[in-house]
C-alpha cells in the first residue's frame, strides 16, 4: 500500500520543473507520484519525446514511479485515451497512464482516475495536431463509470460543476458570453462537461475530489446530493511547490511535508 503519494498538478511537458518535483518527492520520502492531467504526452513531437525520457531517467534514478491522467492537452490519438479499458498502462518502466474510469484500492479506501477535459482553446489549435475530440469523457465512458459503483477518492483533471471557488474565480455564474476572452462556444462546451463530471460524482459519492486544469491551487467544498464533498484543485508548473503538488495519505488524507 502506498502511504506517501505526491499529487501533482499540470507539468505541461516542462522537464525542468518535473525534475524539481520528482527531486522534491523523494526527499519527502513519497512512494508514489500521481500527475493530474496536462502531463504533456506528446510522443511525435521532438519535444514531447526528450520529456518523457527525461521524466523516466529522472523517476528511474530516484526509484520513484509516476502515474498520470490525461488532460486536455494530449495526444489523445496516441494516448488512445476514448478507447484504452480501464487499468493502469505502461508507458515507460517508471511511468504509467491511467485510462478513464481505472479503479484502485489501498486498504478500504477506493480511488477513482477521471481524466479528460474541455480546452477553451481549441480554436487556436489545429485538429489531429494539437488538439483532438477525444479530449472529454464519452457517454460509454461515463455510463461504466457510474455503472462500477461508488469510489471515495476521485483524482482528474477537471472539477465537477458548482464549486463556489471556481464559480467565483472564473465568473461561472454569468453567460459565457460576459466572461472574459475565451470564445463563448469553448466556455459553453466547458460548463458542459463540468456538468457532466458532476453527474459522476453525484453518482459515485465520494468524499474527496483532485483536480488540476485551472493553474490555481485551493481547497473548497461541495454541497452536493450525496453530501458535502472536499474539493481540492493543484496550481501548474512554474508554481510554488506547495501550491502545485499535495502530499496525501492512501485514503486521501492530506498529510504534511
Amino acid at each position: 500500500m502506498k502511504n506517501r503519494i505526491m499529487l501533482v498538478g499540470d507539468t505541461h511537458g516542462n522537464p525542468r520543473w518535473t525534475r524539481t518535483v520528482i527531486n522534491q518527492a523523494s526527499e519527502l520520502g513519497v512512494d508514489l507520484l500521481i500527475q493530474l492531467g496536462d502531463f504533456g504526452y506528446w510522443p511525435r513531437f521532438h519535444d514531447g519525446r526528450d520529456y518523457l525520457h527525461a521524466v523516466e531517467k529522472a523517476l528511474a534514478g530516484r526509484d520513484l514511479s509516476m502515474w498520470f491522467l490525461d488532460g486536455n492537452h494530449e495526444d489523445h490519438v496516441r494516448l488512445r485515451s476514448c478507447d484504452t479499458p480501464p487499468g493502469r498502462v505502461a508507458i515507460t518502466d517508471h511511468i504509467g497512464y491511467l485510462p478513464r474510469g481505472t479503479r484502485w484500492q489501498w486498504g478500504q479506501t477506493r480511488w477513482l482516475a477521471l481524466g479528460g477535459a474541455v480546452s477553451v482553446d481549441q480554436s487556436w489549435r489545429t485538429p489531429g495536431h494539437d488538439w483532438f475530440a477525444e479530449e472529454t469523457i464519452t457517454t460509454d465512458q461515463q455510463e461504466a463509470i457510474i455503472a462500477a459503483g461508488p469510489a471515495d477518492v476521485v483524482i482528474a483533471h477537471d472539477a465537477p460543476w458548482g464549486v463556489p471557488f471556481l464559480v467565483q474565480q472564473f465568473r461561472q455564474d454569468l453567460s459565457p458570453e460576459s466572461r472574459g476572452s475565451w470564445p463563448a462556444a469553448a466556455l459553453i462546451e466547458a460548463d458542459a462537461y463540468q456538468q457532466r463530471l458532476r453527474t459522476i460524482l453525484e453518482a459515485v459519492q465520494p468524499q474527496t475530489w483532485f483536480h488540476a486544469h485551472y493553474h490555481v491551487a485551493y481547497q473548497d467544498t461541495l454541497p452536493a446530493i450525496c453530501g458535502d464533498v472536499k474539493v481540492i484543485g493543484l496550481d501548474c508548473d512554474g508554481g510554488s511547490p506547495r501550491a502545485s503538488t499535495l502530499l496525501v495519505d492512501a485514503t486521501g488524507t492530506e498529510i504534511s511535508w
